[in-house]
């Protein structure tokens, strides 16, 4: 069942963004002047290849399969394996190239990206077969915000600075996280319910939706 269902993932829009964030966050590593922009940029990519590991082109067929949607979303979770290795490439070259990075925190903001972008996928997923696209569009606009708005971030970061006078990332992304958690959860049921309306006869009405 595990390969089956991540080989209809959506692993060139997967591939094609961890790829780019790879590109991205390297530049950071290589040029520490400009990684506190570069590195967001790499990491918000990342949490966008995580909300396409969800795109299902057949999901009124796959929605009315006897697979439940908590093992389906289980099996396609494990597709954020591809932005996370990409997220740890791009921190072991920093590491290598001698940046002085606060580790823990940048490696809970890698996590809080990737997990924020599959979370709202799944939210969404209940109500579109295809959530990349949207989600992933939304969620790259939403964790850029503090880094290219200033009056943004200095209320809230998704990425830790050397600012002790700013907000710290680790206040967003535990309580974010767990918030995550939760909405994926919930969002499993909801995905039952639009998939299995009903017993009997009433259950291929979900091929209509």
């Amino acid at each position: 069942m595990l390969i089956p269902m991540l080989r209809a993932g959506a692993w060139p829009a997967v591939a094609g963004l961890s790829g780019v964030a790879v590109v991205v966050g390297g530049c950071g590593a290589a040029f520490p002047a400009a990684a506190t922009l570069l590195l967001p940029a790499c990491f918000a990519l990342l949490a966008a290849a995580a909300a396409f590991t969800l795109d299902e082109p057949a999901s009124l067929v796959v929605d009315v399969t006897p697979t439940g949607p908590v093992r389906r979303t289980q099996l396609r979770a494990v597709a954020l394996l591809a932005p996370l290795a990409a997220g740890a490439l791009v921190l072991l070259a920093a590491a290598l190239r001698g940046q002085a990075l606060p580790w823990a925190a940048v490696s809970l903001a890698l996590a809080g990206n990737i997990l924020l972008g599959f979370a709202v996928a799944c939210v969404v997923r209940t109500r579109i077969g295809e959530p990349g696209p949207v989600v992933g569009t939304a969620v790259v606009l939403v964790l850029m915000a503090p880094a290219l708005v200033p009056h943004v971030a200095r209320w809230v970061r998704t990425f830790p600075v050397s600012d002790p006078g700013g907000p710290s990332s680790d206040r967003l992304w535990w309580p974010l996280i767990a918030a995550c958690a939760v909405a994926i959860a919930v969002s499993a049921g909801g995905l039952r319910r639009r998939a299995w309306p009903g017993s009997g006869t009433r259950r291929h009405r979900g091929l209509s939706y």
